[in-house]
């Protein structure tokens, strides 16, 4: 048998080595190769040069050479995001893969009747990220509870069921007959564990899947509660809030409500990353009812009120105008619509773990004391963020030590400096978000109206497209239209905004920043 299986070796490779390939052929089959090779490039290179871009060839060499790991992977993930055969491709086949083999994309999940589901969501159900648990949340929770009561401030946290939670039975037809909200297995002993830490827990998880029996509560193909939902669960909220915290009668108001239709595509069908004229997933129309004073004028928090309200994109939507669902119509404005008295908030889309507490951290060590007066803080995020966010402890300073202003400049002015250091956007279409503010340390720049280092917040990315700021790298020099950032923040500070992680930043002046 051995010497059989030798002769056939060495007959094979004899077979191997005298195969011949005419000369013609041999040729045609480099040409065909190379020309394939070569085409993805050289397309490349041609839409560059046609949209007056630097050449991704160039950038390349520009890494050269020595290149770091970060350079790399930026590079990278610019060349994938400006990929001019993949804006040819992708929609088509992405087209075919979800009509034919009712498939989605690493983002999103199609489910049954038209629905649509957001992967993150699906993941921290089924536990997919074993790593992440919710004993950093609960530790970060805890430990911010305490820093709160410090103050005479009692938290109240909002856990936002996502979407296969309250229906699973679109996801899969194996949920159909489900008889309790479909949680993460070590959610039931997060919040049993938190509530006896004494953190108050308002968890609005039941009301709305009994709610689900009777009318769908979140729309079809977006991340997101419907209108109808969000008022109700700012119903509830208001009676808990008034049951376990009394709050003074000086600052009852009341507010009136206008009905307004609203239609829009939602985040997870854009996800999917069809052509834009796609009839797969239709648009959805709503009704929601935007929050007035009775003169007529639009909803706005207050600083001084004795209520604080922290919360991710389950409570900018109806909100925030650039989520494309309308403005002025949100969780907050309803919440504060209920309880008849105003609120102060903090919402920031994505990083529902962190983004928020960090920027209410940021604006106390800069000197703008948002906990002054506050009775209650009320603490917002969608549940994934449980099991996947990024829940870091952060530390409140004293209200003694909130002592520093930030440098006045005019309106607009002007400057030139050096990048110390830049956060990066994600990378469009692969979050729910159109839109995302990146920050920028810069340094030596070319007046004395600024100091010498500062953070500048600016867009990084626009209705799902890079900006320019975004290719920006560590020490270039940049010139931008500066304003302060509290001149904007209103229209601006709701967005998802990629902070810099180093805490000394946070004592830095801020800027708002274009280029001019």
């Amino acid at each position: 048998m051995q010497n059989l299986a030798e002769h056939r070796r060495e007959m094979a490779l004899k077979e191997l080595g005298t195969t011949l390939v005419k000369r013609n052929a041999s040729l045609v089959s480099l040409v065909i190769f190379s020309a394939t090779l070569l085409s993805v490039p050289i397309c490349q290179l041609v839409s560059d040069i046609q949209r007056d871009k630097s050449p991704h060839i160039f950038r390349a060499v520009s890494l050269l050479p020595v290149p770091n790991l970060t350079a790399i992977k930026q590079y990278e993930d610019t060349l994938e995001e400006e990929s001019v055969l993949t804006d040819w491709l992708l929609p088509g086949v992405q087209t075919v893969l979800t009509r034919v083999f009712r498939t989605g994309n690493e983002q999103a999940y199609l489910g049954r009747d038209g629905w649509l589901f957001y992967r993150a969501d699906v993941d921290s159900l089924i536990g997919a990220n074993p790593q992440k648990t919710a004993s950093a949340a609960l530790a970060t929770l805890i430990d911010f509870n305490r820093q709160l009561e410090a103050r005479g401030i009692t938290l109240i946290v909002v856990p936002t069921p996502v979407k296969p939670t309250i229906h699973p039975e679109k996801f899969s037809a194996r949920y159909q007959n489900a008889e309790v909200p479909i949680h993460n297995p070590d959610y039931a002993a997060f919040i049993d564990r938190l509530m006896s830490e004494g953190v108050l827990v308002y968890d609005p998880s039941q009301l709305l899947f009994e709610a689900a029996r009777q009318e769908t509560q979140y729309l079809k193909t977006d991340t997101h509660w419907k209108p109808a939902t969000m008022e109700r669960v700012a119903q509830h909220l208001s009676a808990f809030i008034t049951e376990q915290i009394e709050l003074s009668t000086d600052q009852s108001t009341t507010y009136v409500k206008t009905a307004e239709d609203t239609v829009n595509m939602g985040d997870i069908a854009k996800m999917l990353k069809l052509p834009e004229d796609q009839t797969l997933f239709p648009s959805e129309r709503v009704t929601r009812h935007v929050v007035q004073t009775p003169s007529g004028e639009l909803w706005q928090p207050d600083q001084a009120s004795e209520i604080l309200f922290l919360g991710d994109s389950f409570s900018n939507i109806y909100s925030l105008a650039g989520m494309g669902w309308g403005a002025s119509a949100g969780f907050v404005e309803h919440l504060s619509a209920a309880l008849a008295r105003p609120i102060d908030k903090i919402v920031i889309n994505a990083g529902g773990a962190d983004a928020t507490r960090q920027a209410l951290v940021q604006e106390l060590n800069r000197g703008n004391d948002r906990l002054a007066g506050k009775r209650v803080l009320v603490y917002q995020f969608a549940t994934r963020e449980l099991f996947s966010g990024d829940w870091k402890l952060l530390s409140i300073p004293s209200d003694k030590a909130l002592q520093r202003s930030a440098i006045s400049i005019a309106e607009d002015i002007t400057v030139t400096a050096t990048i110390k250091a830049k956060t990066e956007p994600p990378i469009p279409r692969t979050v729910p978000y159109a839109e995302c503010i990146i920050a920028l340390h810069l340094e030596n720049a070319d007046t004395s109206d600024l100091p010498e280092a500062f953070v500048v917040f600016l867009w990084g990315m626009r209705e799902n497209q890079w900006t320019d700021a975004a290719t920006f790298k560590v020490e270039q020099r940049v010139k931008l239209r500066l304003r302060p950032w509290s001149a904007v923040e209103t229209e601006y500070g709701s967005y998802n905004r990629k902070e810099l992680e180093d805490a000394e930043t946070w004592l830095l002046d801020v800027y708002w920043g274009e280029i001019p």
